[in-house]
């Protein structure tokens, strides 16, 4: 019979894949690392054009390569960096609403008096309300589009918020251990809820003490307690399951923004930085105390009203209070006069023009009767 060949098997034989360890499998088709280095994010597909958002990522960008700290210290840095670069806009808002505070009493009297204008139609005294406010704000220094400039830190924020949920989902490499202690994983949410927890208490603390630039002391009682309560509460609660990244983000800018609100509550940090300073008396002592530095709205004496004691820079504020007070005891007579003469001139000219149509009309009629006569 014929011999059957017998075919040598090779004994470097390949391994089954099926009997392969997974991990090794997921390893083989992952792509590889990336070395992070400046344009790196935009390499991993986070490009967000021109805005807020890309602003942020070139800062987290450039923080992380140049200084090598791990993520979570990136982030608290980069925020406490844009923080410093808006104090500015904070210190001249505060500044504001200080000021607004203390003569709030006297400009809620001229709005009332506005309304009270505005329902009986009399327009020479809602010009002369109007103008008694404005001159009220330039003689105390208040400028009203100073406070919307903290605003600005909005978009900065939702950029922060749509980068770092960006970066977790993706996620960027290194971002799954650049956390510490308890939050290591910053693409998992935090494990005990103490990064949310403290955001929500830095936001009530925050609040407690009148907002960022203190403006909230002129809102009512209702609407303080109502954000007081109400949004650390929110905040908490939409912030439990985000991850770590973006928990450290805002924790950290709730935490920098209440430091912040307490310095600028702080009277030597305030006389440090030379702005107002905030008004201090009850409601009713610091409407005493803002009428005896403003237009008075009945004949008072200072004997019969005495101005409150000031210090430092409240005396600065008070002598200039007082010199628009006495700059604006005839303005109302001088006012009057000056409207009630554009109004005379309006007359007058009004009387002319009806006595040229008058003139113009017997010319007219005395026309027609002479070339009708004629035939």
């Amino acid at each position: 019979s014929a011999a059957v060949p017998v075919v040598e098997q090779n004994a470097a034989a390949p391994t089954n894949d099926v009997l392969a360890d997974p991990a090794e499998i997921l390893a083989s088709v992952t792509a590889p690392q990336i070395e992070p280095h400046i344009g790196f994010l935009k390499e991993l597909g986070l490009d967000f054009g021109w805005g807020p958002t890309a602003f942020l990522e070139w800062s987290l960008e450039h923080v992380h390569i140049l200084l090598g700290t791990p993520w979570w210290a990136t982030l608290v840095i980069t925020t406490l960096a844009l923080r410093a670069v808006l104090f500015n806009t904070y210190i001249g808002s505060s500044d504001n609403s200080a000021r607004l505070l203390t003569i709030q009493p006297h400009v809620t009297d001229i709005r009332n008096r506005l309304d009270q204008a505005k329902q009986a139609r009399d327009m020479p005294a809602m010009l002369q309300t109007t103008q008694e406010l404005r001159n009220l704000y330039a003689a105390s220094g208040v400028k009203l589009w100073k406070n919307l400039l903290p605003f600005t830190g909005l978009f900065l924020g939702y950029g922060m918020f749509r980068l770092t949920r960006n970066m977790a989902y993706l996620p960027v490499p290194g971002l799954d251990v650049g956390g510490t202690l308890w939050f290591y994983d910053l693409t998992a949410s935090d494990p005990y809820f103490l990064l949310p927890i403290t955001t929500g208490l830095a936001t009530f603390y925050l609040f407690k003490l009148g907002g960022e630039t203190g403006g909230m002391a002129s809102l009512s009682p209702l609407v303080q307690k109502s954000m007081q309560w109400g949004l650390p509460i929110l905040s908490t609660a939409f912030m439990a399951f985000w991850p770590a990244a973006m928990q450290v983000g805002f924790a950290s800018t709730s935490i920098i923004s209440l430091i912040q609100t307490w310095l600028l509550k702080e009277p030597w940090f305030r006389n440090l930085l030379g702005i107002h300073p905030m008004p201090t008396q009850s409601p009713s002592a610091s409407q005493h105390a803002v009428k005896g530095m403003t237009i008075p709205t009945t004949a008072r004496t200072k004997q019969e009203e005495p101005e409150a004691p000031a210090q430092g820079l409240v005396a600065s504020v008070g002598s200039k209070f007082q010199s628009f007070v006495d700059q604006n005891q005839s303005r109302p007579s001088n006012t009057r006069s000056k409207i009630q003469m554009a109004q005379a001139r309006r007359y007058e000219e009004k009387r002319r023009e009806e006595i040229r149509r008058e003139k113009q009309e017997a010319e007219q009629e005395r026309q027609r009767r002479r070339y009708g006569k004629k035939v």
